[in-house]
C-alpha cells in the first residue's frame, strides 16, 4: 500500500482508532483496528496525505541538520545550551585540582580532567555523563518551577537518545522522557519542550484543546518550536 510515494507499513490491533507515525524517510507506520477493511484504512490515510508529506519533510530537514558524529579530538567543537566550546583533554594529575569536567564560559572552553588524556572513548564516556547529569539538573529546575503554575506532576522523568521526537510523555505512568539531544540547545527551547509534555498530563493529543493550553502556558511556543527545529 502506498499514498503518494510513501510506502504504508500497516498492523492491525485491537484498538479503537487509527494511528499514523513517520519513522524514517519514504514509509508511514499506520496501527488500525482489525475490523476495520481495507479500503476504509486507505481513504483515512490517503485523507492526511498532506500531514505526511509535512512530517516526511520535517523528518528530512531533521536528517540534514543532524551534527556529524564527534571524535571528541582536542579543538573540537562541543555545543552546550546553545554556545559552542573548545574540547581539550588534560591529564589529571598535572591538574589535580579540576573536576572531572570543567566548562569556562570565558574562555569557551570545555575541559576534560583524566587519568588518560589520549584514549578517546574514556573521552566520550566522561564527557555524556556530564552532559547528562547537567541536563537532568535543568530539567528538574524546569519540572519544580513549571508543575506548580500547571497544576500537574510528573511522576518521573528520563533523558534518552531519541531519533525523531524532542520528548514524550507516557499517559498511563505520567513520565516523561527527553531528548539527550537537548543538551546543546538554548534554555528556551528546554522549557518548550518541557511545557509541551507536561501539557500532555491534561490532553494526550495534539488537538484544538492541547494548542489552547500551550497558548496559556506559554505564549510564544510557536516561535519557540520552529527554533528548535531550525
Amino acid at each position: 500500500m502506498y499514498v503518494g510515494d510513501c510506502k504504508v507499513e500497516l498492523t492491525r490491533k485491537r484498538i479503537k482508532h487509527l494511528y499514523l507515525r513517520i519513522k524514517e524517510p519514504g514509509c508511514v507506520h499506520v496501527s488500525a483496528p482489525k475490523h476495520w477493511p481495507g479500503d476504509y484504512i486507505q481513504s483515512v490515510i490517503e485523507a492526511r496525505s498532506e500531514w505526511i508529506k509535512e512530517q516526511q519533510q520535517k523528518l528530512l530537514q531533521r536528517q540534514e541538520t543532524t551534527p556529524r558524529a564527534q571524535s571528541y579530538e582536542d579543538h573540537e567543537e562541543i555545543v552546550v545550551e546553545g554556545q559552542s566550546y573548545c574540547l581539550k583533554a588534560v591529564r589529571k594529575s598535572a591538574f589535580p585540582q579540576l573536576s572531572a569536567v570543567t566548562l569556562c564560559r570565558e574562555t569557551k572552553t570545555l575541559t576534560l580532567s583524566m587519568s588518560d588524556p589520549s584514549n578517546l572513548e574514556a573521552r566520550k564516556k566522561q564527557l555524556d555523563k556530564w552532559l547528562r547529569a547537567q541536563l537532568k539538573e535543568r530539567i528538574a529546575q524546569l519540572l519544580e518551577h513549571w508543575q506548580p503554575i500547571m497544576g500537574v506532576a510528573a511522576s518521573d522523568f528520563g533523558v534518552r537518545k531519541m531519533k525523531t521526537r524532542w520528548g514524550s510523555c507516557n499517559i498511563r505512568t505520567h513520565k516523561i522522557w527527553l531528548n539527550f539531544d537537548l543538551m546543546s540547545k538554548a534554555a528556551e527551547s528546554l522549557e518548550y519542550v518541557v511545557v509541551h509534555e507536561l501539557t500532555h498530563l491534561y490532553e494526550r493529543y495534539h488537538n484544538k484543546r492541547f494548542y489552547r493550553l500551550m497558548d496559556k502556558y506559554l505564549p510564544d511556543w510557536r516561535e519557540r518550536k520552529q527554533r528548535l527545529n531550525s
